[in-house]
C-alpha cells in the first residue's frame, strides 16, 4: 500500500510540476519560510523512499535476470602500515660562511695575495692594507716604551729601598703605563691592516681593485663555503607542536634533480605575526659544489607517523549529505564472482596527497571498493576484476 501512494505522489508530482513551481513561487513572494522548510522535508522523505524502493527493485532485477549488467569495481585490501605525512614548503638555501670581508682601516690597498676561485684556508693572508707610516710610529713607539720601562724599574727599585720622592716614582710608573697602551693601540691599528681568511673557504669575488682608497667599511673581497648549505622555510604555526629540533625533512632542489634526506636543526621561537609563521633550518651536504645559495628548493618536514595505520585511498572516501565519510565495504554474496556493496561510515585521521588514514570503521582484512567507488550504490551487487 506504502509503495502505490508513493507512485501515486510521484506520478501526481510530475503531472503537477508546473503548479508545483508557481506555488513555490508564491512561498517565496510572500516570505513564506517554515511552509517552505515542511515542503522541502516532504520531498526529501519522498525521494529517500523512492530510492530505497528504486534500490529494491535494481536487487531484485538483478537476482531474476541472467543477463543483468552488473558494474565492475576493483577492490583494495586493507592493511596495517606505516603511515607518515609531511607538510611541504618553499625553501631558500644558504650558507652560514658567507661573508664580505670590510676595511677597518683607511689607506689605499696595497697587495692582494688572493684570486677568484682560489680555496683558502682559515688564518691565510688575504690582503693588505698600506699602513701609512705606522710601522714606524711603532718602532719610535717601542723605543721610547723600551727606555720608560728602563727607567722605572730603576726608580721602583730605589723606591722600595726608601730613596727618592713619591713623585718620581709615580711619574715614571705613569710614563711607563702610556706608552705600552700606545703601543697596544698602535698594533691594533696596524693588525687592522692586514686581511685574513675567517674561515675554511673559497674566494667568490674580489670587490676591491689595488690601489684603491679604502675607508672603514669599504667591502674588499667575499669568502664562502658550500660545503653546508641550509635550507630555510617559514612554517604555519599550526604545526608548531610537531615539529621539533630532529624531525626529518626532505629538501628536494628541482634544477639538480636532487633531493636529500635531512633533519631540522634550528627551529624559531618567534612567530611572525604578519604571516603567523616560524622560521626553520635544514643542513643539505653539499660535497660537489653543484648546490649554490638561493637556488629555489622545496622542504617536506614529517608532521606525522603511525607505524600502525590503517590506511585507504583518498579517492575512495566519500561523504554524504551532513559531511560524513564513508566507503563501501565489500561482503560476499550467494555467488563466487559477485560481491554487495554496504555503506561504511569511518572516521579519519591524517592524509596526504593519496592516502588517508582510518582511525574507526574498518579492520585489517576489510576489502572495499577502489576504482569505481562513486559510481556505486548502497547494496549493490558488483563484480570484482583484478
Amino acid at each position: 500500500m506504502k509503495k502505490l501512494i508513493i507512485t501515486l505522489s510521484l506520478i501526481l508530482l510530475l503531472s503537477c510540476n508546473s503548479s508545483r513551481n508557481s506555488s513555490i513561487n508564491d512561498l517565496i513572494n510572500k516570505g513564506d519560510l517554515e511552509t517552505l522548510k515542511k515542503k522541502k522535508k516532504e520531498y526529501v522523505d519522498l525521494m529517500n523512499d523512492l530510492r530505497l524502493d528504486l534500490n529494491e527493485i535494481n536487487n531484485g532485477i538483478m537476482l531474476l535476470d541472467e543477463n543483468e549488467q552488473i558494474q565492475v569495481i576493483s577492490k583494495f585490501n586493507v592493511i596495517e602500515k606505516e603511515f607518515t605525512t609531511y607538510v611541504e614548503l618553499q625553501a631558500n638555501l644558504k650558507s652560514r660562511k658567507n661573508v664580505v670581508i670590510l676595511s677597518e682601516f683607511q689607506g689605499a690597498l696595497k697587495n692582494l695575495f688572493v684570486r677568484e676561485g682560489q680555496l683558502v684556508k682559515k688564518g691565510e693572508l688575504l690582503a693588505e692594507i698600506n699602513d701609512s707610516g705606522l710601522k714606524e710610529q711603532l718602532d719610535q713607539m717601542l723605543i721610547q716604551a723600551n727606555y720608560t720601562k728602563d727607567n722605572f724599574d730603576r726608580v721602583k727599585r730605589l723606591w722600595e729601598k726608601n730613596i727618592g720622592s713619591e713623585m718620581e716614582f709615580l711619574k715614571a710608573k705613569s710614563d711607563f703605563e702610556t706608552n705600552n697602551k700606545m703601543v697596544e693601540q698602535i698594533r691594533d691599528q696596524l693588525s687592522k691592516t692586514n686581511i685574513y681568511a675567517p674561515f675554511d673557504g673559497e674566494i667568490d669575488e674580489i670587490i676591491s681593485n689595488l690601489g684603491s682608497n679604502l675607508v672603514p667599511g669599504s667591502p674588499i673581497l667575499r669568502v664562502v663555503n658550500l660545503d653546508i648549505i641550509y635550507a630555510e622555510a617559514q612554517v604555519p604555526e599550526k604545526y608548531v607542536s610537531s615539529i621539533e629540533l630532529g624531525t626529518e625533512a626532505l629538501v628536494s632542489i628541482p634544477l639538480l634533480n636532487k633531493e636529500v634526506t635531512s633533519k631540522i636543526v634550528q627551529s624559531g621561537n618567534f612567530i611572525n605575526p604578519n604571516n603567523r609563521t616560524f622560521r626553520v633550518e635544514a643542513p643539505v651536504e653539499n660535497k660537489d659544489k653543484r648546490i649554490k645559495q638561493n637556488l629555489n628548493a622545496r622542504i617536506k618536514i614529517k608532521n606525522y607517523s603511525n607505524i600502525k595505520a590503517l590506511v585507504v585511498p583518498l579517492r575512495v572516501i566519500r561523504e554524504d549529505a551532513s559531511g560524513r565519510p564513508f566507503i563501501y565495504k565489500l561482503v560476499e554474496t550467494d555467488k563466487k564472482d559477485i560481491l554487495l556493496t554496504v555503506k561504511i561510515f569511518v572516521e579519519t585521521g591524517a592524509n596526504n596527497d593519496e592516502e588517508i588514514e582510518i582511525t574507526k570503521g574498518l579492520s585489517i582484512g576489510d576489502i572495499i571498493v577502489l576504482e569505481g567507488a562513486n559510481n556505486v550504490e548502497d547494496n549493490q551487487r558488483v563484480r570484482v576484476i583484478e
